[in-house]
């Protein structure tokens, strides 16, 4: 094969089809669980109430309750995946490897929102929130008197797993997309790297971030997956109130688990019955994400 700008545009242009048709195939999980929000800066800030906003009995002047009560900053962080083809193997037309190599490129890159968000997920009882706890933790300010609350539950008998609300506008898990994955090749015979090396570079980058918008909306727990401590946990997520002691009407609509807790959910929730043959009262009760980027 002749390298020429001619030929080397359209390689790129195929291996660009490749990345893209990589995209398309996967599969993500995180559309459920978050809600994605366009960035246009490096950091982003976020105003929250302090609890949800509900309606209230007009009595006397209205309580007017600001956005930026709480401030919550999301920094955009940096992706890349970067290979040099050597001019060799293009001159020789060795390039049988790179299409599927190309084409995984995409599937990954379509990935990446799955990864930032299992990945806040899995870090939530480490990375604060809108409150400046983090978002699992035991003394959540709540309430006219900041009373300590808990969205986590468990004595570490087995890998954590969540009940999440995701059932609201605003998603437990907010996903700031600041670029999307973009395929890059070189395609200039002149280029340094070229010259140094005999290499053309290619390769895709992103930039985007996770983070949390309510804590109210999570639930992580780490006491053995099973119906008395999955009904505990729904029962502690729907006897939180606000600041005016109302329920916040917070019912788990997903339970998400890491491979390690997959047999026990499935039985949980999936089996319509149970082993003595009555019936499973908590068949379907909600979805269930096997995540396989947890544990």
């Amino acid at each position: 094969m002749l390298i020429n700008n001619a030929t080397l545009e359209a390689l790129r242009t195929g291996f660009k089809t490749l990345f893209q048709a990589g995209v398309k195939k996967a599969e993500p999980l995180y559309k459920a669980m978050t809600t994605v929000v366009p960035s246009s800066t490096r950091v982003e800030t976020y105003g929250f109430l302090s609890d949800f906003p509900v309606f209230r009995e007009w009595l006397g002047a209205k309580r007017v309750k600001s956005m930026l009560e709480k401030a919550y900053q999301l920094i955009n962080r940096d992706f890349e995946a970067t290979i040099g083809i050597h001019k060799n193997k293009i001159k020789d037309d060795n390039l049988g490897l790179y299409g599927p190599m190309v084409q995984g490129w995409g599937e990954d890159a379509a990935a990446l929102n799955d990864r930032l968000a299992f990945e806040a997920l899995a870090l939530g009882h480490t990375k604060p929130c809108y409150d400046g706890q983090n978002y699992f933790d035991t003394d959540h300010p709540m309430g006219k008197g900041d009373t300590p609350t808990s969205n986590m539950s468990g004595d570490g008998a087995v890998q954590p797993w969540f009940l999440l609300d995701c059932s609201k506008p605003l998603k437990p898990i907010l996903l700031q997309e600041r670029e999307a994955p973009t395929f890059h090749m070189v395609t200039d015979p002149q280029d340094s790297q070229v010259f140094l090396t005999g290499e053309y570079l290619m390769g895709a980058e992103a930039r985007a971030a996770a983070g949390y918008t309510y804590w109210q909306l999570g639930h992580r727990c780490t006491a053995t997956l099973n119906e008395e401590n999955y009904v505990a946990a729904k029962e502690e997520m729907a006897a939180l109130t606000n600041d005016e002691g109302e329920p916040l009407a917070v019912k788990p609509t997903h339970l998400v688990v890491g491979t390690s807790n997959v047999a026990a959910a499935r039985n949980l929730i999936d089996k319509a019955n149970l082993a003595g043959g009555e019936s499973n009262i908590y068949f379907k009760d909600v979805t269930l994400v096997e995540a396989p980027r947890l544990p």
